[in-house]
């Protein structure tokens, strides 16, 4: 962080940053396919697939799934962002993450709002926010970089001189 510079400032720019590193990588994105909207999510799509094949289930309990699977994803994802080497103002975001989405959950929960829509439709963007925080805090792990060394099976640069010799090699 630059001397003089406000954390707002910092948190805008490291956040994008964060956004836009993971990208290119396929591993990333395997991982956010397979882990965190297939297993992370399980409990929704055990509850959810029933009512989209058209069989008995529960739309209180899909609700309840998306209702346990937000805050799960972002507290988590915002504690290990409090736990990370970041800076103090995005350890600060992260806390108050974990307040608001725990915070928005009990709300739900509890105090769910009339419309059944639109208490859907809250979980729902809690929901892609809740990947959002993953992916802030995970997009830069170098576990789901694709870090490739182009010239790895070329054995090197053109001008390098090859490792060992062939003293002793006969045809």
């Amino acid at each position: 962080m630059a001397n003089g510079s406000g954390g707002l400032q910092y948190l805008v720019l490291e956040v994008k940053r964060r956004l836009a590193e993971p990208v290119g990588h396929f591993t990333f994105w395997a991982y956010l396919l397979a882990g965190i909207v297939g297993a992370s999510a399980f409990g929704v799509w055990y509850e959810l697939l029933p009512l989209l094949l058209g069989r008995q289930g529960s739309t209180d309990a899909v609700f309840t799934a998306l209702l346990t699977f937000f805050p799960a994803l972002a507290g988590s994802s915002a504690l290990q962002l409090v736990f990370d080497d970041a800076a103090k103002p995005m350890r600060a975001f992260a806390i108050v993450l974990i307040l608001v989405f725990c915070g928005f959950a009990v709300w739900l929960g509890f105090a769910r709002p009339t419309s059944i829509g639109l208490a859907y439709l809250g979980a729902g963007v809690a929901c892609l926010l809740a990947v959002f925080v993953w992916w802030i805090t995970s997009g830069q792990d170098p576990a789901f970089r694709d870090n490739i060394d182009d010239t790895s099976p070329l054995g090197g640069q053109v001008g390098e001189q090859p490792k060992g010799d062939l003293k002793g090699f006969k045809v």
